[in-house]
């Protein structure tokens, strides 16, 4: 198997202007697919603890994609976006630009250790941030609660309420806890992490698939969705600059 992109046809927008899919495949088996609406990860084949391969994007959860906020005129989520293919001898990419005179920029690169790295670079908007929303379902289909969650953070903001400290409450993740257990949505400050260290880690304990995510982020929001059937996730980055990984491995 050989490092790959290839360019689908995904329909139109409502105004009649053309979407694309880009499929980016690495040696190992792994696809990424990039949907030109929005820059968001349309699906995402990552193997098992038996090399199984499942799709732990879940594509019918709402608003997934790049935002930039606060967003300048139509969520940059809702519009088509101009790509490019890049190939390199280890990985294999998509550029993105969004439409209009002060775009956003984003890389996204699928390397051969199953990793998906995006960087995010917004010039003209040096107060804004940057943020990709994804949900995910590390076992593909079924709800997510039996799934274990770590954060590498001491303070969180939950959903309608005030900065605390996670120690001694149900939002304390710096170890694992199963998805069931978290109260509902919050944004967690995230702790720096150098050399590459996951801020994030999501388990599957049945299937054995892990998620890690690196991120230069300052924080990050997550919850559940209704159902439970997936795990959303947003790193916010800054806008002069961003950068997040998500790695895949499974767990014997």
């Amino acid at each position: 198997m050989e490092l790959s992109i290839t360019q689908e046809d995904a329909g139109h927008t409502a105004e009649g202007l053309p979407l694309f899919i880009f499929a980016l495949c690495n040696r190992h088996g792994m696809e990424a697919r990039i949907t030109t609406l929005g820059g968001a990860i349309a699906k995402l084949q990552a193997p098992d603890r038996r090399g199984r391969l499942a799709n732990v994007i879940h594509g019918a959860a709402p608003d997934c994609g790049i935002h930039l906020l606060p967003a300048p005129g139509r969520a940059l989520h809702r519009v088509p976006w101009h790509a490019m293919p890049l190939v390199e001898d280890a990985s294999v990419g998509l550029r993105l630009a969004s439409p209009g005179p002060q775009a956003v920029l984003a890389t996204y690169l699928l390397d051969e250790a199953n990793g998906l790295t995006l960087h995010c670079q917004a010039p003209a908007a040096a107060s804004a941030t940057v943020c990709l929303r994804i949900a995910l379902n590390m076992a593909g289909e079924g709800d997510v609660l039996g799934q274990q969650l770590e954060v590498g953070a001491t303070r969180v903001v939950p959903a309608g309420e005030h900065e605390r400290d996670v120690a001694g409450t149900p939002w304390d993740c710096r170890s694992p806890r199963p998805l069931a257990e978290l109260p509902g949505q919050a944004r967690y400050l995230l702790d720096k992490h150098g050399n590459g260290e996951a801020a994030l880690r999501l388990l599957d304990p049945a299937m054995g698939r892990v998620l890690e995510l690196a991120t230069d982020a300052a924080s990050l929001r997550l919850g559940c969705g209704d159902p439970p059937v997936f795990l959303w996730l947003e790193p916010i980055m800054a806008a002069a600059g961003g950068q997040l990984v998500l790695r895949f491995t499974a767990q014997p």
